[in-house]
């Protein structure tokens, strides 16, 4: 847990958030035919079930909303992991690790040795190392390896990145990978509910998973998640427009989060617990946030 705390330090000018979730990273919007990419395209499909054979899959199937994560193991038990996202925004650049020419693209390799001291290496389990691309149609990839010790991850997570960039070409459509789960919000634009909320205007800044718009003078975003089952287990059930929500806030700020699907089983992702398709919703106004949950409700009816 301690070198992916330190690589995730590492990497954190890399992802497709800030700091504040109601302030995204100040970057050039990605256009709208990126985005309906990102959502159209099978990401377990981009990593096949034969090329992580060879690194002894387990397991493989959906976990992040784009995302895919496979298990890897053998008879003696669990070796390794393979995590890998599709992201809106396309700026990789780290200021740390190597970066090679991968099928035209600029890759960036951050792995356990760019931050730990030799004997840190030694004694680490796992050993980890992440890759950072460009796609060629905007947005970005990251995949990240585990391995058992005495191996070199960043060999292994070249080479996965070569296959899924192949794949990313190719574009394998939603529902061709047998272990992607599709949800209530797999492959759909956040900003549908713009078109419920006759008053709000779009905050010009959208990622694939999570859109802004000011709405009765307050700036708020609504966002697609596939998040743990067992998280609501924190949170406070309210009711809006009829429909049990679930205050998120410690704070008091308006922030909620709406099951809107069955719950799933991720399968390689490590815990025993399920996932559940999900809608956040966060803002400063609680009239207006609520005003954009009851817009939410009434796009997905069912509560699964």
């Amino acid at each position: 847990m301690g070198i992916l705390v330190v690589l995730a330090l590492a990497a954190a000018g890399c992802g497709h958030g800030s700091s504040s979730p109601l302030l995204p990273a100040a970057e050039t919007d990605p256009p709208a035919e990126t985005l309906a990419r990102l959502r159209d395209t099978d990401i377990c499909a981009l990593i096949p079930r034969a090329t992580l054979a060879e690194y002894g899959m387990t397991a493989v199937g959906t976990n992040h909303l784009y995302g895919c994560t496979a298990a890897l193991g053998d008879d003696s038990g669990p070796a390794g992991q393979v995590d890998w996202v599709v992201r809106a925004l396309g700026d990789t650049a780290l200021d740390t690790g190597d970066t090679v020419t991968i099928d035209g693209m600029v890759v960036t390799l951050l792995g356990d040795h760019h931050v730990l001291s030799p004997s840190e290496i030694t004694a680490a389990r796992p050993r980890l190392c992440t890759a950072y691309s460009p796609l060629p149609t905007g947005g970005s990839l990251e995949v990240r390896l585990t391995l058992g010790p005495d191996t070199e991850p960043c060999t292994a997570v070249r080479s996965l990145v070569g296959v899924a960039l192949s794949e990313w070409k190719r574009h394998p459509r939603l529902g061709e990978s047998p272990d992607t789960v599709r949800t209530a919000v797999t492959g759909v634009d956040p900003c549908e509910v713009l078109t419920r909320l006759p008053d709000a205007r779009g905050g010009g800044t959208q990622w694939v998973d999570r859109c802004w718009f000011d709405l009765d003078g307050d700036h708020m975003y609504v966002g697609y998640t596939h998040a743990s089952d067992r998280e609501f287990e924190n949170y406070e059930p309210v009711e809006i427009a009829g429909r049990e929500v679930f205050a998120t806030s410690e704070d008091g700020t308006p922030a909620y989060m709406i099951r809107v699907g069955p719950t799933f089983d991720p399968v390689a992702d490590g815990y025993e617990f399920d996932d559940v398709p999900a809608v956040q919703i966060r803002g400063h106004d609680h009239a207006a946030v609520e005003k954009a949950v009851t817009a939410v409700l009434d796009i997905f009816p069912e509560s699964g």
